[in-house]
Order: structure tokens, then sequence, then C-alpha cells
């Protein structure tokens, strides 16, 4: 590695002298460095001519190649090390939570915190964070996960929505016969619904069965179905009137959205606090909505 540093530092430079002020050596030591180099490849870098150096077309195809090396290894530690990758923050979000509810807040956590750089990561309900690289992560569940500090940040209703079009008067009864839109991996389903609400009916088979809240939101919006949602969810179509609630019943949420803070990271950091009290306190405002 001082052999290369020294043949950089001489290439840029065209000078021994020059390149051992930049390196905190003597002229004489940064020469010995690049005549070290230069046996061990076997071929000429530079030629010494009285005031200044040549590179050799061997070094002049050499000098680019060892300059992004040294670029990509400053580039690296810096983000990896430095004060730049402890000022950012890796927040890891479900993918309907993300688009419908942090996505349309976070101009304001910018602008009360202009100098934080934040990675906003979507992932699917089922997955778990990677602790070594994620700061915090909001999953859905029952807040029963092992691999961090488990902070609860909201709980909604569940309730059924509609395109206005497909709004009847006649009950759960009449939603029973669907078409319905029914969220995989969750607890809040159908069946549970009308098990609340009206346990002698007989419900469809839900037409359609999908992964994410948002997905559910789009086809209810075309007219495909009734879906049964988190209101936190519904509340954007609702306020569009794209969609309508189909119905004044409601499903008590047996899950809620968490926040994890994974015990390999630091916590602590005031980035890391300052996003944790920010998105609690959103949370807070969304509840009282």
């Amino acid at each position: 590695m001082p052999w290369l540093r020294a043949f950089d530092a001489s290439a840029r430079l065209g000078n021994f002298t020059l390149a051992a002020e930049e390196l905190g050596l003597t002229p004489s030591a940064v020469s010995y460095q690049v005549r070290g180099l230069e046996a061990q490849l076997g071929h000429k870098l530079f030629r010494r001519e009285r005031k200044a150096l040549v590179l050799t077309r061997l070094g002049q195809a050499y000098r680019p190649v060892v300059a992004k090396a040294f670029a990509d290894l400053d580039a690296t530690t810096s983000n990896l090390f430095g004060k730049g990758a402890e000022a950012e923050i890796t927040l890891r979000c479900v993918s309907s939570l993300n688009l419908l509810w942090l996505v349309p807040r976070l101009e304001h956590f910018r602008g009360a915190h202009p100098d934080s750089r934040l990675r906003v990561l979507s992932a699917s309900w089922a997955e778990l964070a990677d602790g070594e690289e994620i700061d915090v992560d909001i999953r859905y569940g029952d807040g029963n996960w092992s691999d961090g500090e488990v902070l609860p940040l909201m709980t909604n209703e569940v309730i059924a929505v509609c395109a206005p079009a497909l709004r009847t008067h006649g009950g759960p009864n009449a939603l029973a016969q669907g078409p319905l839109i029914e969220l995989a991996g969750v607890v809040d389903t159908w069946r549970h619904f009308f098990a609340l609400h009206a346990p002698d009916c007989q419900m469809d088979e839900p037409a359609y069965k999908v992964d994410q809240s948002l997905i559910a939101l789009e086809l209810a919006s075309r007219g495909q179905g009734t879906a049964l949602v988190a209101e936190v969810f519904a509340r954007p179509y609702l306020e569009r009137g794209t969609l309508v609630q189909a119905s004044e019943l409601t499903l008590p949420p047996r899950q809620g959205h968490y926040l994890v803070l994974p015990k390999k990271r630091n916590r602590f950091r005031p980035e890391v606090s300052a996003l944790v009290a920010w998105l609690q306190d959103q949370a807070s405002c969304s509840a009282i909505a």
C-alpha cells in the first residue's frame, strides 16, 4: 500500500518533492517506495528527467486504475466508518404504510431536521429486518419479536370500504354476498368481521386475496369489491371520495404497527432518537385526526 500511495501522489504531482510533502515523507523515501513498486512489477513506471517525472506508457495505463482504487476505498471507508455513515438513518417500513402514511409526512421530518439523511426501504409484512443495516423497522403484527426493542406505534380500527357505486344499505348480510377483497397474512379477516356482526350469515369466499392493503384499496376503488382494511390506510381514499365506508360496523384490531430497533444497531444515536420521537408524534396525530 505505501508503494501505491507513493506512485499515486508522484504521478499526480509529477515530482517526488511535492509527493513527499503530501505524504509526510522525505523525497528520498518516496523515490525508494516507487523503485520498490517498479521492482515488484518488473517494469519502469516513470522516466526521471531533470526537474520532473514523466510516466512511461505502462505508468500512464496503471495510474487511473490505482487512482480509482484509492477513490473507491476512501468513499467506502467514509460511508462505513465516517461521520456521514453515522448521520444517515435507514428506515424500513411495510409497503402500504410507507406509501399511504409515511411518504406524505416525510417533508415535515425534513423540515424539522434539514441536515438529516434518510434511507427509506419498503418491506412486505412477512419480512424481518437485517439488524446489521436497519436502524428503525416499522412492522405489522402482534409485537412479539425478539431481535430488537419493540415500541408500539399505532393501531387502527379495521373498516369495510368500497367504491361509491357499490355501497348498499343492507347491513352485514348484504356485504356477505360479495364480491369481497381480503388481505392475506392478517388476523382481522372477513370471517372474523361476520362472526362478530352477523354470526348466522353465509359469506361468499373472497373474490380477491392480496398481500398489501394498497392493492386491496386500488381494487376496491375500481369497483372490484369491498375491502377490509385499517382505517389509516383507507383515509386518503375516503377524503378524496374514491372510496366510501361500506358499513358503519368496524372490527377492533388485534394487530398493529410497531417500531423495532434492532439490537445490533446503536439505538441511542441522536438522529435515530429524533426519528423515533417524530414517528411516534405523527402516529399520535393520526390517531386524533
